[in-house]
């Protein structure tokens, strides 16, 4: 059978990311974009900020819409309701993050909070951002190994997912441990990165979260360890807004805080420049960042037509491709060889060492989990 290969309509495309764009960067939306929409519409964007998962944005940036357009009653309901629980699953997290953070503090464990909920202190209203599961890393092997011990319980379904991290469940949260910050795949530059997380982490900060000191990555570190995740899901199966948004606002909030040239060579020794140029123009025209906000101009104005069309089109971790949908487990992932080669052809003019590395390390952590 045919696959089939539907598109997003251009006014379905342009009132989505108009009502991201608005959330994302505080600022009124343009009303002209929604007039006219149908309720099929509507159910388009619905389902696409979920697949997203940028659905508090979005529900948020339409709240603020004149009556006559806003969406079907159920649709605002919907989106009320998943904006709700959204919020309440901030609360749990930043409870869980001060319980932990203070567990490890008490026990002399220094622990740096990463990713995602170290990430959303950087939005304006962070408690809106859909949080996935709470990352911590930590600086040492001695105390990422005791960190495990003091969570180490049957009730909590620990288990080591790998050589270098270890997950579980707390409080009703999805807790994951790691002994590595910036996550390439190349082995190549493992003593590169080593030495530059050791370096870069002098200038860590702390946040406050629910009463206790959280340390989180320094901005120059942070940027580098988010655009890091992007690429190695990129090489994969893919990756969605919600990640972009991150690093959006990262360069954005971070701006007099990095030297652009500093950041530009890290990503030469890193071999992801020729990717970093074709990403920044990826959230120029998805996200519109403002291009004063990257570190350093885009090169050569690459054609990241393709890249922008599999983000929309494939959702969050690529677990939404239409071309490819699982019947039976939706959300699943089916064809994977074929999604893997189309990714590994399009990724390796980019970041060849990168995506050459990614089935060799994959086996690898297999052979040896």
């Amino acid at each position: 059978m045919k696959k089939r290969k539907p598109q997003l309509k251009p006014r379905v495309r342009h009132a989505f990311l108009e009502a991201l764009q608005a959330s994302l960067w505080g600022r009124p939306i343009l009303p002209v974009l929604f007039d006219g929409l149908t309720r099929e519409d509507w159910e388009e964007i619905f389902v696409l900020s979920f697949h997203q998962t940028v659905e508090g944005h979005i529900a948020e940036a339409v709240g603020t819409l004149p009556d006559d357009l806003l969406p079907p009653h159920n649709l605002m309901l919907k989106w009320a309701v998943r904006l709700q629980r959204i919020e309440d699953r901030d609360q749990r997290m930043r409870n869980v993050v001060a319980q932990l953070g203070r567990l490890f503090q008490e026990n002399g464990v220094r622990s740096v909070l990463q990713k995602g909920h170290g990430v959303s202190l950087y939005y304006e209203k962070p408690h809106i951002r859909h949080g996935g599961d709470i990352d911590w890393y930590f600086p040492t092997k001695m105390g990422y190994l005791q960190a495990n011990r003091l969570v180490d319980d049957p009730g909590r379904s620990y288990q080591v997912t790998s050589r270098h991290s270890a997950g579980y469940v707390f409080e009703g949260i999805e807790i994951e441990h790691h002994r590595k910050l910036v996550q390439l795949r190349n082995p190549l530059i493992t003593p590169y990165i080593d030495s530059l997380v050791a370096d870069l982490q002098k200038e860590n900060t702390t946040f406050e979260i629910q009463g206790e000191n959280i340390e989180i990555p320094a901005p120059l570190l942070n940027i580098i360890q988010v655009n890091a995740h992007i690429l190695k899901h990129q090489v994969t199966y893919g990756i969605g807004l919600r990640q972009l948004c991150d690093s959006a606002r990262l360069y954005h909030c971070c701006r007099g805080s990095i030297q652009g040239e500093e950041l530009r060579q890290i990503y030469g020794r890193l071999g992801i420049l020729k990717w970093t140029h074709s990403f920044h123009k990826v959230l120029v025209e998805l996200l519109d960042l403002n291009r004063e906000d990257l570190p350093f101009e885009i090169e050569g104005e690459p054609d990241v037509e393709w890249m922008k069309e599999y983000i929309l089109r494939t959702g969050n971790f690529g677990f939404y491709d239409p071309e490819n949908p699982d019947i039976e487990k939706p959300g699943g992932r089916v064809n994977r060889g074929e999604r893997l080669l189309a990714n590994f052809r399009n990724f390796y003019p980019l970041a060849p060492v990168e995506t050459i590395c990614f089935p060799f390390v994959h086996l690898y952590n297999k052979v040896l989990s």
